[in-house]
């Protein structure tokens, strides 16, 4: 399995299995990848985004690395602490789209920024991506402060979302 690593974290894309383990029970997820056991169960709108991830994963087994979601797991404690989603492969215009979450504990760390820098790392190490995007809530200010730590900036907005970009 691809695994990232940062100085403090370990980055993994769920395959398909995998994710069907995350959707379907978190616990037996982090049992079959050798995580700590936790209480965390994914709510309806996280199952909703990752079968949408799931469905990216089934109709691309060789690059699902690009469709599906990335566990962030903090080594100190061998644990899941947040997730990345990569929504496709590079577009025409070579863009990259990405979200992110932060499990309420760990947030305000520096665990994310982190966690994108290294991701991002590993997706400019591909010749047909020219940028990666991200967009936010107007509202999310600690998220605007985590992707303006990373060097991206405000590209386009409208009445409820601004999106962010960080060129190759």
């Amino acid at each position: 399995m691809l695994r990232l690593n940062t100085e403090r974290l370990s980055i993994l894309p769920l395959d398909k299995y995998n994710l069907e383990l995350c959707i379907n029970d978190y616990n037996k997820m982090e049992k079959n990848l050798g995580l700590t056991i936790t209480d965390k169960n994914i709510g309806i709108r996280e199952k909703t985004v990752y079968k949408i991830r799931l469905e990216g994963v089934e109709n691309n087994p060789t690059n699902y690395m690009w469709y599906t979601t990335w566990i962030i797991v903090l080594n100190v404690e061998n644990r899941s602490v947040g997730a990345i989603m990569i929504k496709g492969y590079s577009n025409e215009d070579g863009e990259v789209l990405v979200g992110y979450a932060m499990q309420d504990d760990y947030k305000r760390k520096g665990y994310m920024v982190e966690a994108l820098k290294g991701i991002i790392q590993w997706i400019f190490l591909n010749p047909d991506v020219k940028c990666v995007i991200a967009d936010t809530v107007k509202s999310n200010i600690p998220s605007h402060k985590v992707l303006q730590k990373i060097g991206m900036v405000i590209y386009k907005e409208d009445d409820e979302c601004i999106w962010w970009k960080l060129k190759k």
